[in-house]
């Protein structure tokens, strides 16, 4: 119990367990916020953009596994996914907004 304590006092990690520990949790948070942005600009594309977004999300998510290989339980591959993660959620966002304005751009969704 005591262990648990300590590593959910992010600001203080006690050792490394604690860093990958603390950073899997951001990680986590940024997971479900990508799959969510995901989902919302799913609701404003017809099919055949729906399918072109799905074509590149899954390249992007074979890319950042490739990226992001290294020992899983590293703090280094957690932060790499971590970042990689954080910019793909800013790219769908910023589509998202387009689609919201009406501005939808199907060229941009490959990207």
């Amino acid at each position: 119990m005591a262990t648990l304590s300590y590593a959910d006092n992010c600001d203080k990690t006690r050792d490394g367990y604690d860093d990958v520990f603390c950073t899997n949790k951001v990680y986590l948070s940024a997971d479900t916020d990508l799959n969510k942005n995901y989902q919302l600009l799913r609701k404003y594309l017809n099919e055949t953009q729906q399918k072109i977004l799905k074509k590149s999300q899954l390249a992007w998510i074979r890319y950042r596994d490739v990226e992001c290989s290294e020992d899983l339980k590293s703090v280094a591959n957690i932060q790499c996914r971590l970042s990689m993660t954080q910019e793909r959620n800013n790219w769908l966002q910023e589509r998202l907004r387009e689609c919201e304005a009406g501005a939808c751009k199907t060229t941009r969704l490959s990207e």
